[in-house]
């Protein structure tokens, strides 16, 4: 079922509604860092009263001299006194047409437009919409792919109805990782945010972007050794803080069902180092009822993507420290989502060889596996992990830079998803 079928028919339960923002809110908004993400509105009780939520949400902003509309999420309701009710809208992204005039003019039928136009609010209004409106709408939207992007971020706010992939789910969180080790916050917006057209990528529901395919694939051509993946890079965002930048890359290798796994490989420039998580899932073991535990079965793939992971030998000695120059990690993820979160662990390329030669790994039945209880908490947690890459303590050093080639291209040759996120200096230009 596409997205906009999911959304047409959550809209005839739970119909949309309609703002326009006058001049003086539509200036506050732009002037925001943050309002395009988390927007609250107040009016009196009797505006919201019909209003079921979640619910998306068509707002017309004003834009310099012109307007454009943004598709959002109502999210929340609550009374903030005895005559006002708050809403609270999340993630605008910019639609296309640019006014809600416009898009009444795609309205091909008759009682659908009458219906539109009796439900127009006033600059500074709010209304809301008929299911059948409400429905025909979301399918006029869905036929301009521009509009794509704000329809699959509409949907990942409707609960239960964005089905998330093993794939999708873990290259969203390698780009989350990725900002958070960098010393920014997962929910901070880039400062530019470029994805491919018609392609899949996880950037799609960070922020705003433009479609530059060109821009994409010759400025990803550029990276050293990324040639073998250059034409399948789906994205590209860009993030500042203080004097340095993160540039944070997607590529697929594959049609998004067919992909296997997500690498993040992080590159922190400054520092020098290097270093790939490779995701793996954790399935839960219900043999045993009393104790159930969450397991990771070796498998064929997994050994022939440990013996791709080398670096080249460099002789010493090495100016800079490492606790360990061995880029590549494992996040071992618990597939069962728990209180909206996975549950998951690191655990270094060495330490996962001793664990399944360890006597340990042997199940019941003589098979090797992965055990979280038996690691008893022998691994490392997502906030040391980041913190270990934030500092450089991990990862190559900066004369083995030359790797990087390396590291890509036996990447390229799985079938997985990659996520490049390259932390660099940033140079001052010379006017």
């Amino acid at each position: 079922m596409s997205t906009a079928v999911k959304i047409a028919n959550w809209v005839k339960k739970k119909p949309m509604i309609l703002i326009r923002l006058d001049e003086a809110f539509s200036e506050s908004l732009h002037n925001s860092r943050q309002g395009f993400e988390h927007l609250t509105m107040v009016k009196p009780h009797f505006i919201f009263q019909v209003v079921k939520l979640p619910t998306p949400c068509l707002l017309e902003v004003h834009d310099d001299d012109a307007t454009k509309c943004y598709l959002a999420t109502v999210t929340r309701k609550t009374a903030v006194s005895t005559f006002d009710s708050r809403i609270t809208l999340k993630k605008l992204r910019v639609l296309k047409p640019d006014s809600i005039e416009s898009l009444e003019s795609l309205v091909a039928d008759s009682r659908m437009k009458r219906l539109l136009r009796d439900r127009l609010p006033d600059e500074g209004g709010v209304t809301n919409l008929s299911p059948k409106l409400s429905a025909h709408l979301v399918e006029l939207l869905a036929a301009d792919y521009r509009n794509q992007t704000a329809l699959d971020t509409a949907l990942s706010l409707l609960p239960g109805l964005r089905r998330v992939t093993n794939t999708t789910w873990a290259q969203e969180d390698a780009i989350k990782s990725a900002m958070v080790a960098f010393g920014i916050r997962s929910s901070a917006l880039p400062d530019q945010l470029i994805l491919k057209r018609g392609a899949s990528s996880g950037l799609g529901l960070i922020g705003a972007h433009l479609y530059e395919d060109n821009v994409v694939h010759s400025d990803a051509s550029r990276l050293p050794g990324f040639d073998a993946v250059s034409t399948d890079v789906t994205g590209r965002a860009v993030f500042r803080k203080g004097d340095e930048r993160l540039v944070i890359y997607t590529a697929n290798k594959l049609p998004l069902e067919q992909m296997l796994g997500v690498d993040l490989i992080y590159i922190n420039e400054t520092l020098g180092n290097i270093v790939m998580v490779q995701y793996k899932m954790l399935e839960e073991d219900k043999k045993d009822k009393d104790n159930r535990d969450w397991i990771f079965r070796p498998n064929q793939q997994l050994r022939d993507e440990i013996a791709r992971m080398q670096l080249p030998n460099l002789a010493g000695p090495f100016s800079d420290y490492r606790l360990s120059r061995n880029p590549f990690f494992f996040k071992f993820v618990k597939r069962k989502v728990i209180e909206d979160t996975h549950q998951s662990f690191f655990v270094s390329l060495d330490h996962l060889n001793k664990i399944l030669a360890a006597p340990e790994a042997r199940g019941p039945m003589g098979g090797v596996r992965l055990s979280y209880e038996a690691l008893n908490g022998t691994y490392l947690r997502e906030a040391d992990m980041l913190s270990l890459i934030r500092s450089g303590y991990v990862g190559t050093h900066k004369t083995e830079t030359a790797a990087l080639a390396t590291i890509i291209q036996e990447v390229a040759k799985g079938n997985k998803a990659i996520v490049l996120a390259w932390q660099q200096r940033i140079q001052e230009e010379v006017r």
